[in-house]
């Protein structure tokens, strides 16, 4: 076991049995688990799911789950980085689940991750993941909040995303720091809102964030980059005051935002 991988094994079957109801496992599923570690919850989907991927960066774990299921055709272990790890060809269509509990240090990564996958396999429709229950309070977040930030509207966007459940630390070996949270996020058959430009509507959120402490206006007009009359208009157009914080704003005002601010530059070019 390396520290640097994050390593914490989920000794709790409850908490596994739990992870595995809330993903809905058919026959019809290919599934791919991130990070299976000693096999807790691989040998209790193996019967569940058509054919179960699961890939771990441990050597040592990875060439024992090979020996343990070498007898079991539709479960494949694979040492890799899941960082590193493309969709092959079959998982491009077709019912595709994802489970996993998340190294803390590579949570958000793998989560924009999994949006992409979404997005060039429209039947990846659910993932269940366990993270860092303050992450899971990010994803989880409303506006007004103080959890609510750019992680919670990128995924929100895309996905309904739900805590299924708290798990403490006692849970693990070794046991960590924190405790953590099992989140279901389910992808929507369309992004929540329209907006003209995905790369826009990011830009726009991720300058909102930048200085949370700022009204929007201060902060886009500090790190957007958009001359100031022009992102005063986009904020009138968009019937948002501009005395407001980011973390205020619901997805769909900054979808609003966005096309505003989108149609004044086109304008401008």
């Amino acid at each position: 076991m390396k520290k640097t991988w994050g390593q914490h094994f989920l000794r709790d079957k409850s908490v596994a049995q739990d992870i595995i109801q809330a993903a809905s496992l058919t026959k019809d599923d290919r599934v791919i688990e991130i990070g299976p570690g000693r096999g807790v919850m691989t040998r209790l989907m193996a019967p569940l799911v058509r054919q179960l991927i699961a890939v771990e960066i441990d050597p040592r774990l990875a060439q024992g789950l090979q020996a343990d299921f070498r007898p079991q055709p539709e479960v494949i272990i694979l040492r890799q980085d899941i960082r590193r790890y493309k969709l092959p060809s079959e998982l491009l269509s077709g019912p595709l689940k994802v489970i996993a509990n998340l190294p803390y240090y590579i949570t958000s990564p793998i989560i924009f991750q999994l949006l992409d996958w979404h997005l060039v396999n429209p039947e990846f429709r659910k993932t269940v993941i366990m993270v860092q229950e303050e992450i899971a309070q990010r994803l989880a977040a409303d506006p007004g909040r103080k959890e609510y930030g750019v992680l919670s509207i990128m995924v929100q966007f895309y996905a309904a995303v739900h805590i299924v459940r708290l798990v403490p630390a006692s849970c693990f070996t070794p046991v960590p720091k924190v405790d953590s949270a099992v989140i279901e996020i389910e992808f929507l058959p369309q992004p929540r809102e329209k907006v003209p430009s995905v790369p826009t509507f990011k830009k726009v959120v991720k300058a909102a964030f930048a200085q949370r402490r700022k009204t929007i206006l201060n902060s886009l007009k500090h790190n957007y980059g958009i001359n100031v009359d022009l992102l005063d208009l986009s904020l009138k157009e968009a019937g948002i005051e501009p005395g407001r914080r980011a973390e205020t704003l619901s997805i769909a005002e900054f979808a609003r935002l966005t096309e505003a601010i989108y149609e004044k530059q086109k304008g401008n070019n």
